[in-house]
C-alpha cells in the first residue's frame, strides 16, 4: 500500500466537489463513492458477483464511514508508477471515517495494451479493487481507526500469509478470478501481456 500525503483541506474539497451522481452499491448506499464509469462498472461487478463484498460494504454503510474511489490523476501527489494506492484519512487520534482509493487506469492501459472493456482488463481491475478496497480500505473503515490496517506482505513473509492477500483471495474465489499466491503485478493478466 503506497502512502500519499494529503492536505485534509484539499481532500475534503475534492470529496465535496465530486459530482452528486456518485455511483454506489445497490439501493443508494453511499459507503463507496465512485465517479469514473470504468471504476463504477468494476464496483458493480464486485457487488453483483461477491457475497463477501456485499456483506462488507453493508457493514461499512452501517458505520456511516465511506471509501471514495478515484483515478490517480484526480489526486495531487499520487505515485504515477503505482497501479493503485490507498490512503486512510485520519484525525490526530487516528480515527478514520474516509479512505481514498486511487487507481491508475492510464498505467493499467499502458501495461496491458487493452481497451478498458476487454475482459482481461476488467478482470485485472476487479482484482485490484478487491485488493485495495476489500483488502485495505474496508478494514480501516470497519475499525474506524488506523489500527484496522490490513497490511501487504513484508519482506520474507509469504504473500498468502498476509492479511490483505487472504482477504483479496476471498473475493477472487467468489468471482473465479484465480487465487493470488505472490505479491506484485505477476498475479495480473497485464503482467503476462506486458512481457510479450
Amino acid at each position: 500500500m503506497g502512502r500519499v500525503v494529503f492536505s485534509g483541506i484539499v481532500l475534503a474539497a475534492f470529496v465535496l466537489a465530486a459530482p452528486d451522481r456518485a455511483s454506489a452499491q445497490q439501493g443508494g448506499d453511499t459507503s463507496i463513492g465512485v465517479w469514473n464509469p470504468v471504476l463504477a462498472a468494476s464496483i458493480e461487478r464486485l457487488a453483483n458477483e461477491s457475497r463477501s463484498w456485499r456483506e462488507a460494504v453493508d457493514a461499512v454503510a452501517r458505520t456511516g464511514r465511506r471509501a471514495v474511489i478515484v483515478t490517480s490523476d484526480q489526486v495531487r501527489g499520487a505515485d504515477a508508477g503505482a497501479l493503485a494506492q490507498v490512503e486512510p484519512v485520519s484525525d490526530a487520534a487516528g480515527r478514520v471515517d474516509l479512505v481514498v482509493v486511487m487507481v491508475n487506469l492510464d498505467l493499467m492501459q499502458k501495461l496491458s495494451r487493452l481497451p478498458v472493456t476487454a475482459v482481461d482488463f476488467e478482470d485485472d481491475l476487479d482484482r485490484i479493487l478487491a485488493h485495495e478496497v476489500y483488502g485495505h480500505a474496508i478494514p480501516f473503515l470497519l475499525a474506524g481507526h488506523l489500527s484496522g490496517k490490513c497490511a501487504d506482505p513484508v519482506a520474507g513473509q509469504s504473500a498468502i500469509a498476509s492479511c490483505v492477500i487472504q482477504r483479496e483471495n476471498v473475493i477472487r474465489k467468489e468471482m473465479r478470478l484465480g487465487q493470488r499466491l505472490e505479491y506484485g503485478r505477476d498475479s495480473l493478466a497485464l503482467a503476462r501481456r506486458f512481457e510479450q
